[in-house]
């Protein structure tokens, strides 16, 4: 069932996530085999790139100058890499998506999102996590800096931009209605982050599982129809805790223009993104819609669901006093 994203006409509203599953040619052949609308292909990584300053014994003296860094010390090779992945990507008929991960408000990823448009990306996607490390930082300040990576890649290329948020953001809301002023056309909902857990023996921090669970989708759907409704110039893709049909129809009710899916090919493989496209087309047609656009945002919010948005209606789960 086809759906629009980021002025993107896609086959299918299922969309493969940056991963493992979008890293190479012959991957991205299966996600689009089994029916996926569009890659999201995996990301370029700022510590990647950090990690080969250390090879070089360089340290970069301030963010702003990574351009050069990048250029001098690891020439093309790095870079050719994900250049390349986008032109293999292209053969296979669907929107490219190209990524970037980042972790500092630098000026070298300005370069690199020229490079991949250039290169025949449909559109790219941003994930950006400013780690919040100095106590005497604002909000206010942090949330700028965002706006301003977003807003400079923008300037720098002439396909569309969506951004990958973080859940711990004041006002999720509030962020993306900056970044549409500065000319993002799309949010994704959420970055989720691998957290680290700790053996409490050896008295170390460890990894914790890295996949999603469908649980997971309970903490976006409300984002998803509230964004959706109250900045409708975005478009949004659900990317955490879609499992199944059942959960992307659910995202797409809420307003999703996509979903992305990612732990699911991990725990299901790449027939989830199959399963998932008949299940909306046999729900579509069980409901006699026609279309992804006739049912998109049927769950928004409005004055008439409000007290379902409200978290103050969890009270009304906890048992009464009886005494």
């Amino acid at each position: 069932m086809n759906t629009s994203y980021l002025g993107l006409r896609l086959a299918s509203p299922v969309v493969v996530g940056s991963s493992p599953y979008t890293s190479c040619k012959t991957n991205i052949e299966r996600c689009v085999r089994h029916g996926a609308g569009a890659v999201v292909l995996k990301s370029i990584f700022e510590e990647q790139v950090l990690r080969h300053a250390a090879v070089f014994d360089y340290v970069p003296q301030g963010m702003g100058d990574e351009g050069e860094y990048l250029e001098s010390y690891l020439g093309d090779h790095y870079k050719l890499r994900f250049l390349d992945l986008i032109r293999d990507a292209r053969s296979t008929g669907v929107p490219v998506i190209a990524s970037i991960n980042c972790i500092s408000a630098g000026e070298g990823w300005v370069e690199y999102a020229a490079a991949m448009a250039d290169a025949g990306a449909s559109a790219l996607e941003l994930n950006i996590f400013l780690q919040p490390v100095d106590p005497e930082l604002s909000s206010e300040a942090l949330e700028a800096a965002y706006v301003g990576v977003v807003g400079r890649v923008v300037e720098a290329v002439r396909i569309p931009v969506s951004v990958k948020l973080p859940m711990r953001l004041t006002n999720t809301l509030g962020m993306a209605r900056r970044l549409w002023r500065v000319g993002a056309r799309g949010v994704v909902l959420y970055n989720r982050f691998f957290e680290p857990d700790i053996d409490i023996e050896r008295m170390a921090f460890v990894r914790s599982d890295p996949f999603s669970r469908p649980s997971e989708l309970r903490n976006v759907l409300r984002s998803a129809a509230l964004c959706a409704s109250l900045v409708p110039e975005l478009d949004v893709a659900v990317s955490t805790g879609v499992h199944d049909g059942a959960a992307a129809v659910k995202a797409l009710l809420c307003g999703a223009n996509a979903v992305q899916l990612c732990s699911a090919i991990h725990y299901h493989g790449y027939d989830v993104i199959g399963r998932i496209d008949r299940f909306i087309d046999a729900w579509a047609r069980r409901h006699e819609f026609g279309s992804v656009e006739e049912f998109c945002g049927r769950m928004r919010y409005d004055d008439e669901n409000s007290d379902y948005f409200q978290r103050v209606q969890y009270m009304k789960y906890f048992p009464r006093d009886t005494e």
